[in-house]
């Protein structure tokens, strides 16, 4: 029996290359940035009702009264002012909202996204559709009435279009 030198018996082994710990760290780093950065950019432009200070949603719920003098409901839908309106999440925010200037007229945004949004027109952030009829119309011209329960809100072209949708929708 012939004996193997001991240099041809590990011929198979394998070396392991042992990964610089700094290395490691430096790469889990720019991945936590990366992620907090995306996170950032995702709530940035959030679809959350803004709370005005005080109680403005609760001093806005009208209460029609029967002729028993009992409370018969609450409206459901009010017309709001346009520059209290994200009109590219559209949404009731409460409060002011950005002003963008699009070729001298005026849309209103809660975010730096949405002027960019606006500005171009993506997704059509500049028009809405009249529920009653869906008729395409401009939102900085529209009159623009909120669903006190979710805060989304509809866009008409008249006034008398959306008293039509209001009485309609009485609870």
């Amino acid at each position: 029996m012939e004996q193997i030198p001991s240099y041809q018996k590990n011929s198979n082994a394998q070396v392991v290359a042992i990964k610089d710990p700094v290395e490691k760290i430096y790469r889990l780093s720019i991945f936590v940035l990366m992620l907090l950065l995306l996170s950032l950019s995702l709530l940035s432009c959030s679809n959350k009702k803004k709370e005005p200070a005080g109680s403005a949603s609760q001093a806005n719920i009208e209460a029609s009264i029967n002729t028993d003098g009992a409370m018969a409901s609450a409206q459901n839908h009010e017309i709001v002012p346009n520059k209290k309106v994200c009109m590219v999440n559209d949404t009731f925010m409460g409060i002011d909202q950005i002003p963008i200037d699009v070729n001298g007229i005026t849309y209103y945004g809660c975010c730096k996204d949405c002027v960019e949004k606006l500005q171009k027109n993506l997704d059509n952030a500049r028009f809405g559709s009249n529920p009653l009829s869906d008729d395409k119309v401009d939102k900085a011209s529209a009159v623009i009435v909120q669903d006190k329960s979710s805060g989304s809100v509809f866009y008409f072209a008249s006034k008398e279009d959306a008293q039509t949708f209001i009485n309609k929708n009485k609870v």
